[in-house]
């Protein structure tokens, strides 16, 4: 479930309510002859990457919303399922024409120092540039 306060995104995952942000990521991915778009493998931020092993389902693309139409992925792998989604952006060009940007993204959780503090047991210093940990069980306690 997901929700906007105050302008800021949130996602409930395990009963707990956890601030959001999109993470876009590397996905490699394959087109069938029939225009199908098939992600394959997902890479994280951090480097590491994942063959999906099953898509559970898909959503077309929907209505454009500020020139954007999104579909929606979910997908499973290492034994837990996630959403990933595909962003189509449509682009006005300086001659008139029109250009597409595709991009992959996915739900990410803000990392907080309470947050930090309950993995770790003690206090957390020291945040990388990204400060954020991916919005997937498979990351719980990860990083």
């Amino acid at each position: 479930m997901r929700s906007i306060i105050e302008g800021m995104e949130y996602r409930q995952t395990d009963g707990k309510t956890r601030r959001v942000h999109k993470q876009y990521v590397d996905v490699v991915a394959r087109i069938l002859a029939g225009g199908q778009v098939v992600p394959v493998t997902v890479c994280w931020v951090d480097g590491r990457c994942f063959t999906i092993d099953e898509i559970i389902s898909t959503t077309g693309f929907g209505l454009m919303v500020h020139g954007i139409r999104t579909a929606t992925y979910k997908v499973r792998f290492g034994g837990h399922a996630t959403e990933l989604y595909l962003e189509d952006q449509t682009r006005d060009r300086a001659d008139g024409s029109q250009a597409h940007v595709m991009r992959w993204w996915v739900w990410a959780f803000d990392r907080t120092l309470e947050g930090e503090r309950r993995r770790s047991g003690r206090t957390a210093f020291g945040y990388n540039d990204r400060n954020l940990v991916i919005c997937c069980a498979v990351f719980h306690g990860a990083l």
